[in-house]
């Protein structure tokens, strides 16, 4: 029979878990509410974009096709990477499905990785893989912490190092569904600029400029054209991360609250089992009492 002193010791060590578990959801919670009003917010400033984008970009010319570049071109250039992962563990199989998805995706040997977030980089250096760059972002992200891959994707892209940029992130639709997905933000291309408006319910036909508006273009077209594309790049980075650390902090939230659940159930599994016992205790206590007085008085 089970020690009452030991089971009475792990129902302690349980309920402790369980308390720590417990602070773990809420600080999760109170940190995704925060990177959904962050999430809103850019898909606002989205909508605004493309409203300039529909009106005047088509004519601009500012999108391109990747089935223009030449066999040489080809195997001139490499493909960049830039994959958007967690800092901590903690937080289900986020960083799992990206990983299978990336994985699927590339081409290992001409591709170059930039890393957002450590679980990441370190699986890339296990893997033996070209890391060009890497970057630590906290839970109270700011845009500002960006910016040396702003100034590295700009280097990259005035020297003609990369034929194609793809960034791979974990896409936030609710606090239950994660799409592991990337997105295309080079070559600027309108199919793919299409299939991630479709993922978050976004379409260019419902963001005309309303009537009677009036658009003045300063300084000339071309300088428009790059400052556009050069938005909507920084807003798909940006965005990314702000995706995938809404979705880790949700993740981590559900994770925890699994392992509360789970403790709850064994405590109150222990502490059948510890009652059980005890009384097993009791009864033989009682009964050797019971023998000892039939011998006595016998």
């Amino acid at each position: 029979m089970a020690n009452l002193k030991t089971i009475k010791a792990k129902i302690k060590s349980v309920a402790n878990l369980k308390k720590i578990t417990k602070a773990l959801e809420i600080v999760s919670t109170v940190k995704l509410q925060k990177a959904k009003g962050q999430a809103e917010a850019l898909k606002e400033y989205l909508a605004a974009l493309l409203k300039i984008i529909t009106s005047v970009g088509l004519n601009l010319n500012m999108f391109e096709t990747s089935d223009t570049k030449s066999a040489s071109d080809e195997q001139a250039k490499k493909e960049l990477a830039i994959i958007v992962t967690t800092e901590r563990w903690l937080c289900g199989s986020i960083n799992s499905k990206l990983l299978r998805k990336a994985i699927s995706d590339q081409k290992w040997k001409s591709t170059d990785w930039f890393a957002i977030g450590k679980k990441w980089l370190e699986f890339l250096k296990r893997a033996d893989q070209n890391i060009v760059g890497s970057l630590n972002i906290s839970d109270t992200f700011k845009q500002e912490e960006l910016l040396p891959l702003y100034t590295f994707f700009d280097a990259s892209l005035s020297q003609g190092n990369y034929d194609s940029v793809k960034i791979y992130f974990n896409y936030f639709k609710n606090s239950i569904v994660q799409i592991p997905t990337s997105i295309q933000v080079m070559p600027f291309d309108s199919v793919a600029l299409q299939i991630f408006l479709d993922e978050i319910g976004m379409s260019f036909a419902n963001l005309e400029i309303p009537a009677g508006d009036t658009m003045i273009i300063e300084p000339n077209h071309e300088l428009l054209k790059i400052e556009l594309k050069r938005q909507m790049r920084n807003y798909m980075i940006n965005a990314a991360v702000i995706q995938n650390k809404a979705w880790e902090h949700a993740s981590r939230m559900i994770a925890m609250k699994n392992a509360k659940d789970n403790a709850t159930g064994f405590v109150k599994k222990l502490t059948l089992n510890y009652n059980k016992t005890r009384q097993g205790v009791i009864t033989q206590e009682i009964s050797e009492i019971v023998s000892a007085k039939i011998a006595i008085e016998g």
